[in-house]
């Protein structure tokens, strides 16, 4: 797992490990950014970790080593919101940007494929599909857009939140997409089409600060700004069970579900600089409280 803070100060990212018995210890700290971190993401094969920053730059790292392997920069003109590795090795990755463009990157050259231009404001989430053929993305002008990688051209735009998307997920086989937006909605949309097929919430709930599907393909984690974390079953449109303890209250934390040997956690970063880890279950008894360094710990797995 890897953590970093928002705090503007805070230019480090931690990598650690987790025994059998949920205990956390520190493997390396990463230190080369000039601004603060905001997104990290191990690659497919479990080999690298990549950090973007506002400072408009992207480091590979080899984090078994603690090692900078190289810095992927020139390219955005403003800071980096999230980053998305291409899943099927190390070789991808996109990066959105408060420049209102998403780079997609060989990472093993250096070098840029495409630069992704449409939308109209910074675009706060983008993530590859499985077969690394699509991209979806959202942000701050309230549309998902899915872009075929090659052409570099938009495949779909989705008008499907009323504020800024804060996340955008595919499940496993790509035929379907989540969004999470400020306006309190968390959609779940047929990628083919761009067909609405179902929605989680209403109108005055408080705004979603990030959403991810499960890999069972059955449930989404959506994470809300009252300090929840709740599990549904989007088909049944069902809540399965809700996590609680962290504060979000500001800040657009991260959330996941991490398979540990048998077991499935629930994680999430929060705004009291410390990362929660919950059993995946109906009880959702918190395990562990790990404490970062400066506020609004993002976490990655």
């Amino acid at each position: 797992m890897a953590s970093a803070s928002q705090k503007s100060e805070t230019k480090t990212s931690t990598v650690l490990s987790v025994d059998p018995s949920d205990t956390f210890r520190t493997l390396h700290s990463l230190e080369g950014h000039k601004k603060s971190i905001c997104s990290l993401k191990f690659s497919g094969d479990g080999k690298l970790l990549a950090s973007a920053s506002a400072d408009s730059t992207v480091k590979i790292w080899n984090f078994k080593e603690g090692t900078l392997v190289k810095t992927l920069s020139g390219i955005h003109e403003a800071g980096i919101n999230d980053i998305s590795w291409g899943k099927k090795t190390s070789k991808f990755l996109c990066s959105a940007s408060d420049d209102n463009t998403i780079v997609v990157w060989n990472v093993e050259e250096g070098k840029v494929l495409r630069r992704l231009k449409g939308h109209t404001k910074p675009v706060f989430s983008a993530c590859f599909n499985k077969s690394e053929t699509l991209i979806v993305s959202g942000g701050c002008d309230f549309i998902i857009r899915v872009w075929s990688v090659r052409p570099g051209k938009i495949f779909k735009q989705i008008p499907g939140h009323t504020k800024q998307i804060t996340a955008v997920d595919f499940n496993n086989d790509g035929k379907l997409i989540v969004s999470g937006s400020f306006d309190g909605l968390c959609r779940i949309w047929e990628t083919e089409t761009g067909n609405l097929l179902r929605t989680i919430g209403q109108d005055n709930n408080f705004p979603v600060y990030n959403v991810k599907f499960v890999p069972n393909e059955k449930y989404v984690l959506c994470g809300t700004l009252d300090g929840k974390v709740c599990l549904w079953d989007f088909r049944k449109l069902k809540l399965e069970a809700y996590f609680k303890g962290h504060k979000s209250s500001k800040y657009c934390a991260s959330i996941s579900i991490w398979p540990i040997r048998e077991k499935q956690r629930v994680v999430s970063g929060s705004e009291d600089g410390c990362a929660y880890m919950w059993n995946a279950s109906r009880n959702a008894t918190l395990v562990s409280k790990l404490q970062h360094s400066g506020s609004s710990c993002r976490l990655y797995l």
